[in-house]
């Protein structure tokens, strides 16, 4: 939602964004500091991400992607890239999962094989590397 929020009304002020989140939805305080990290990640990555994207796509401009779709990718793509900690695999199910609960019909499978693909160009381009629970 704060991506969203991000994308659609154009808020940068990551703090408005995450007190705008807090408003709506109770997150426990020991996922806090995180959703925070993340957030920011997300929206540091945000045009990176987006070049992953386009790059991955074929025959397909990154406008024609459903609003809730780019954001559940650019988080999956900020969070392979700042969380090193994150096996990918987790990620990628955590999008995954994302896209079936917020996206349409077709996000799952969607989503599933853009972060896939997103993933194995960042492997390529050695800005992340493989961790043993992904092998």
């Amino acid at each position: 939602m704060a991506m969203f929020a991000h994308q659609i009304g154009g808020e940068d002020n990551l703090q408005k964004l995450f007190d705008a989140i807090l408003s709506f939805d109770k997150i426990p305080d020991s996922a806090l500091d995180f959703f925070k990290e993340l957030l920011e990640a997300s929206i540091k990555r945000e045009s990176f991400a987006d070049e992953i994207i386009q790059e991955v796509m074929e025959n397909w401009e990154i406008e024609r992607i459903s609003a809730v779709d780019r954001n559940i990718l650019r988080i999956g793509i900020a969070e392979f890239l700042d969380f090193p900690t994150i096996s990918h695999k987790v990620t990628i199910n955590e999008a995954v999962e994302l896209a079936k609960e917020f996206g349409s019909e077709h996000s799952s499978k969607f989503v599933n094989g853009v972060i896939d693909a997103a993933h194995r160009k960042l492997l390529e381009n050695k800005l992340v590397t493989i961790k043993d629970e992904d092998k």
